[in-house]
Formats: structure tokens, sequence, C-alpha cells
């Protein structure tokens, strides 16, 4: 049986990273490879009558939302993103289509940025360094560690499980914000339930990992930046819009805690933005995860799952319509 696959991602550097020389070489080795030769994903019409002959559609970062009707002869949708959400409609899991992505490679890469993100903060690495290249030396840094720190997680998902797994060598004690606790897991775990505000009131380091959807829309706002305590320590590397941005700004101005943001409600963050002149922020460019080299390492893992379909195997990365549901709407 000849397999024909589809790469969506339009020709530029997403793609060239994700899809290297090598990728499309293993692709050529089990297919008849087709690449979009255009600088946007196909869409609409064009991308209906693509799949008519399309066996596995491989798809990336910018990908509009696929409908039922597009779907044709496809048999599997490989995302090579994280989250699905708004890019596969719902609709989709109700056909025999099986669809993929690479979520459980990017939640273990940003969990590792989390957790780097997190001591950075607590040994102020950014402000010592800088000092010591404006030529001022201290010998008593006023530093903190993670070991035995009160962590909160905010939201019981892939990233923060794995942050969970990550912090076990640090004795941390955790406490995590859902709402769907379960008892067992907290237990198998080693981290306890609480609610939000008691998260934000007694927690020395506070870690935002909510799903982007209506409902979470400004989830943290005002009320829970005043109840922070003095010198704690903010983290967000979910989606910017589960936070009221102008709250925790003026929040911030207060200088009671500091704040680690990946992630703006409008990207690339504005040059007009206040975080960017505040000294108790430090802000990055949504680079928590994946890291770079992981790109085409993911999209080689997703390979492993496509010959594994058409081997009658196992699949490790498939989404479900269950799964779909609670994701990031992308």
């Amino acid at each position: 049986m000849t397999v024909n696959i589809f790469v969506n991602l339009p020709r530029g550097r997403v793609r060239d990273s994700f899809i290297t020389d090598d990728i499309i070489l293993r692709l050529q080795s089990i297919s008849k490879l087709t690449l979009n030769g255009s600088d946007t994903a196909l869409v609409g019409e064009e991308l209906k009558n693509m799949l008519l002959t399309t066996d596995v559609l491989i798809t990336g970062w910018g990908q509009p939302t696929i409908k039922k009707e597009y779907l044709g002869n496809v048999k599997l949708i490989v995302h090579t993103g994280g989250t699905v959400g708004g890019i596969i409609d719902l609709g989709v899991f109700d056909t025999d289509v099986s669809v993929l992505s690479g979520n459980r490679y990017y939640a273990r890469s940003v969990a590792e940025g989390v957790i780097s993100y997190m001591l950075f903060m607590l040994r102020d690495m950014g402000k010592y360094s800088s000092d010591l290249k404006h030529g001022k030396w201290v010998w008593d840094a006023h530093t903190e560690g993670l070991i035995e720190q009160e962590v909160g997680l905010v939201s019981l998902g892939s990233i923060s499980r794995n942050v969970i797994e990550m912090l076990k060598p640090y004795n941390c004690k955790i406490k995590v914000y859902s709402t769907r606790p379960n008892e067992e897991t907290a237990r198998n775990m080693g981290f306890s339930y609480a609610s939000l505000d008691e998260i934000f009131q007694t927690c020395k380091v506070i870690s935002v990992h909510t799903a982007k959807c209506p409902q979470t829309y400004h989830m943290i706002n005002e009320k829970h930046f005043k109840m922070l305590k003095n010198g704690a320590i903010f983290i967000n590397t979910s989606r910017g819009s589960v936070i009221d941005e102008k709250a925790l700004i003026e929040s911030l101005k207060e200088n009671r805690f500091r704040a680690l943001l990946d992630v703006y409600e409008k990207e690339p963050l504005p040059q007009t933005s206040e975080l960017l002149t505040l000294e108790n922020v430090v802000v990055f460019p949504h680079q928590a995860g994946p890291t770079f080299d992981k790109r085409s390492k993911i999209t080689g893992y997703l390979i492993d799952d496509i010959e594994s379909y058409f081997g009658g195997g196992k699949m490790l990365n498939e989404i479900t319509k269950e799964i779909a549901q609670t994701m990031t709407i992308a």
C-alpha cells in the first residue's frame, strides 16, 4: 500500500525546524510525500481538494481549523504542535480519523522551562548577573532556593503533572488548584489540593498552567494578586488571557512580589507595555517550550506513530476527544 502524506506547514523557518532534511528523507522512505509549496497553510476548498488523495495530514503552528467536511481520504491527522484546541474541530473526533499531536513532549519541555524559571527567580540570577556586569560585586546575595519551598500550581494538566515530577528532588510542599480534584491522584503524585485563594495566600512560588478558553478569561485577577505574600514569586507560562494583565501591572507597582512572564494578552508584547519598565518583572518571549532542539525530535516521535498506525501497532501520542476538549485554544 502506498501511503500519501501531505505536509501543510507552509514554507519557512518553522517548517524547516520541524521538517528537517532528515525528516523529509524519512517521510519519503515510508510514503509518497507532498510538501505545501506556498507561504501559507492551505485552507477551505484548497485544503479539501488536497485531502481527497491524502492518507496522512501533517500540520503545525498556525493551522486554521480543520473541519469534518475537509477530511476526504484522510486516516490520520498529525499535529506537530502541542494543543489541538481550535485546530481540530471536535466533529473530527466523531469520525474514524485518528488525531496525533506532540503534546506530551511539549508538556515535558515547558515543565523543564518552569523549573528553570523558578530557580532563576528564587536565586535572582538576572539581578546579580547585571550587577556584576556593571561593576558591583555582591558577597552576601539575598538569594533563596527551591529546596523545601511551598509551591502552588494553578490547574492540573500535562505540564503541571510534569512539574510535580520534576520538583520531587527538591522536596517541595506542593499545593494544586483543580476544578476536578482526585484524592488518589494527589496521594500517588505527592501533592495536596487547595483553593485558588489558599494558593495565593500561602505559597512562595505560584505557577499558572490553566488552559485558555472563554471560561478561564481573567480567571486570575486583582483579588488574587492582593493576596500574594510579600516576597512571593508569580510565574505564568500558560496563556496571557488567563491573567488580568492590567491588574497584575498595578499590583506589581506596589513592589511586594516579583513576576516572571512568558506569555501575554497581546503577543508580541507591545514596546509600550509597562511590564517592560518594572524592575520586579522578568519577561520572556513565549519561550518556555519546546526548546528549539526538540522540534525535529518531536516530529520524529510522531512519525514513529505513523508507522505504528499503518503497521497495526500502538500509537503513543493519540489525542482523544475528551483530551482535546480540555486543551488550550490555540
